[in-house]
């Protein structure tokens, strides 16, 4: 069991994805200034009571890892930097002996991945996201040529889950559920949602201007 310093916030870190934050908190300067004299990672783990600034955060079990991937330094040891999430890890116990929070952590592994479901979850979940993702850009007036996505169906589950447009709720709930068939299926669902929604704002928005383009 490691033990490992963690970051409390208000936004939910998927493996692979990039995350970027200020420092600007003196608790935060000295674990970051640690991590980075050390070449240690963080946990970043969203909040599941207190306040992100000032005061104590309780925070949810599951977070991941994350390395500073790029480091910009401000007057008073602020500090902008791009932290990329790397592994899962749950939290077993809380330590308060420095001014930061710490967590005796384990780090479980990705389950059910020999399903032999996984392949066909994989590609309905990168088909809707695909959907998903044009019309998204249909109704902020943005077009894209290409979408990468990640082949391997766990690599892909974190992806989509870490770019959809959902609640911290959500995205936690998707971060906890370790069998990658069943977060393939969850995303599937919410991705459904999603385009429902995009699709009645991509109509109104087709419909206003057609009745706009009537009237001149």
């Amino acid at each position: 069991m490691d033990r490992l310093p963690l970051f409390p916030l208000n936004t939910v870190l998927f493996p692979g994805a990039l995350l970027p934050l200020h420092v600007f908190e003196e608790r935060y300067k000295l674990m970051i200034g640690r991590c980075l004299d050390e070449r240690s990672p963080f946990g970043v783990v969203l909040i599941g009571s207190g306040d992100e600034v000032g005061g104590p955060a309780e925070p949810c079990d599951v977070g991941t890892t994350a390395r500073i991937a790029r480091l910009q330094r401000l007057p008073d040891g602020r500090m902008n930097l791009v932290a990329l999430g790397q592994r899962r890890f749950r939290i077993f116990d809380l330590n308060h002996s420095e001014p930061y929070l710490q967590g005796d952590v384990e780090y479980p592994a990705s389950e059910d991945t020999d399903s032999p479901a996984i392949d066909g979850e994989a590609q309905r979940v990168a088909a809707l996201f695909g959907e998903q993702f044009r019309l998204a850009m249909a109704v902020t007036a943005q077009w894209v040529r290409r979408l990468d996505l990640p082949r391997d169906p766990d690599r892909l589950a974190d992806f989509v889950a870490s770019h959809m447009e959902l609640e911290p709720a959500a995205k936690q709930e998707l971060l906890e559920t370790l069998s990658v068939p069943a977060r393939l299926r969850r995303e599937a669902e919410l991705l459904g949602d999603l385009i429902r929604t995009l699709t009645e704002r991509w109509e109104e928005q087709r419909r206003s201007r057609f009745a706009g383009a009537t009237l001149n």
